[in-house]
């Protein structure tokens, strides 16, 4: 009986701590200068080599690079731009400083990539697999003024995807993630974080992972900020945030605002929207889940423990829609990991579904899957018409990476609304049940790896005992454009 008892206080903790084992650790000491609005930065990158492969140098996305000014890479479409740069046209950039070993030697680096997003670091000797190499990278970083996942606004400083994170090593390559306008251009693996951050006192903030401790400098503040077995990290600094928490299950679900009237409200979709996944799904495995609003340019954005909600959507019904669809993210994404340039539909439209199944289970909401369905098929033929009346033909296949979708609203279509009817189709065949049964086993089989769409399949077909590989095939890549 004892045993039983640590189990059930203790296991979801125990998961975290077992895949924190064997993994790449990023150690921080930040500081946030207000009035330039930049970071400066020193990290200590403890490697895990995982694959077979002896390593001799490692590579780093610096996705802050694309929003400098001589970047080939865009980072919003047309359409958002003035709404994005609201005060007018602002840069932002990263610059590596300085990489050494333990030792105090300098180690050999270079900006590479297709455009100046990459940092290649060439190691003393070469690291063997399942083994650690160890250095250090100074760096600034420069944040733009632009409403933003990375940058700051009138109301927020979000920090999310700001430092060199490691690319990840795949099939004998390092996987180079090009930025775009639309989507999430991100692929990361689990890894541990612990961050030292200093900043103006006046200045509240949400992180990834859990606040160890805070104590004050002066007129500054330093946190200390700690998340095990996390796929990224993120920071969001605010003077004006008003901070509501809650507890469910053993998660603190906090809420982070400065503009919402139904603010007990929106904490509890947050409450809610954790148990009714983790029912679902399986357990939220972390302590801490932070929902934050944010000047943002698009609806919200997903971080490991943390996701962002923009300020800036204008009813209150869709709000609460994107604090579910980000939240799902945790899930999907955050603990089940995948390439989410190549392979976008996998957490995308699985999240869509995600959240349908939450209205199911939550009639107060008054949201039907049924009333999901006729207005994602409304929509996904509206789109088809449109686009084949202007184009002929169109490309209808959702197995695409980002940078060949031909624009946003094709990308949106294809890869969540489409998404979302695939796997609406999926349970009118086996029964949602049976769809409930292979998401579970899902998730239980690809907590903290990466799955593929192989992977996906594979589950949906062990679980329900149909060959179903031709059916999702037809979807993905064939020329379903309706679903009754």
């Amino acid at each position: 009986m004892i045993v039983l008892l640590v189990s059930s206080i203790f296991g979801c903790n125990l998961n975290v701590d077992r895949a924190a084992i064997d993994v790449t650790n990023y150690q921080f000491n930040l500081e946030f200068n207000e009035e330039i609005h930049s970071i400066n930065g020193k990290m200590k990158v403890d490697y895990f080599n995982k694959s077979e492969t002896p390593l001799g140098e490692i590579r780093f996305n610096l996705y802050p690079n694309a929003f400098r000014e001589q970047s080939q890479q865009s980072v919003i479409s047309l359409s958002a731009y003035d709404k994005c740069y609201y005060n007018g046209v602002s840069y932002g950039n990263i610059e590596i400083l300085r990489v050494y070993d333990k030792s105090e030697l300098d180690l050999n680096f270079q900006i590479c990539g297709v455009d100046e997003n990459i940092l290649s670091v060439v190691l003393q000797n070469k690291v063997q697999p399942e083994t650690y190499t160890s250095f250090f990278i100074e760096f600034t970083v420069l944040i733009p003024n632009i409403n933003h996942r990375f940058g700051y606004g009138e109301n927020t400083v979000n920090l999310g995807n700001f430092f060199p994170i490691a690319c990840v090593y795949e099939n004998g390559k390092w996987i180079e993630i090009e930025y775009c306008s639309y989507g999430d251009p991100f692929y990361s693996e689990i890894a541990n974080y612990l961050v030292e951050i200093t900043y103006p006192k006046n200045y509240i903030i949400a992180s990834t992972g859990k606040e160890a401790a805070t104590s004050a400098l002066g007129d500054k503040k330093i946190s200390i900020l700690d998340a095990k077995a996390v796929r990224d990290f993120a920071i969001v600094l605010s003077k004006k945030f008003q901070v509501a928490t809650e507890k469910v299950n053993n998660t603190n679900v906090s809420y982070y605002y400065y503009d919402d009237e139904q603010f007990q409200n929106s904490l509890e979709t947050g409450k809610k929207a954790i148990k009714t996944y983790s029912e679902l799904f399986g357990r939220y495995p972390y302590e801490e889940m932070n929902v934050v609003q944010s000047n943002f340019v698009h609806g919200g954005m997903e971080y490991p423990c943390l996701v962002l909600i923009s300020d800036s959507i204008q009813d209150y019904e869709t709000y609460t829609h994107t604090i579910l669809h980000e939240i799902a993210h945790q899930w999907w994404y955050g603990v089940v990991g995948n390439n989410q340039t190549d392979y976008a539909w996998l957490d995308e439209g699985l999240t869509e579904f995600s959240c349908a199944l939450f209205f199911k289970q939550n009639p107060d909401y008054n949201i039907t899957v049924e009333d999901l369905v006729q207005q994602a098929n409304s929509s996904y033929q509206v789109f088809q018409a449109i686009y084949g009346n202007v184009l002929g033909k169109i490309n209808t296949s959702i197995n695409r990476s980002l940078g060949q979708f031909s624009t946003e609203p094709e990308y949106f279509n294809l890869v969540y609304v489409k998404g979302f009817l695939l796997l609406a189709s999926v349970s009118d065949l086996i029964g949602e049940q049976k769809v409930i049964n292979c998401l579970k086993n899902y998730y239980s089989t690809f907590a903290f790896k990466t799955a593929t769409p192989e992977d996906f399949i594979g589950c949906f077909e062990r679980i329900s005992s149909r060959e179903l590989e031709n059916y999702f095939d037809t979807w993905l890549n064939g020329k379903i454009i309706e679903f009754n």
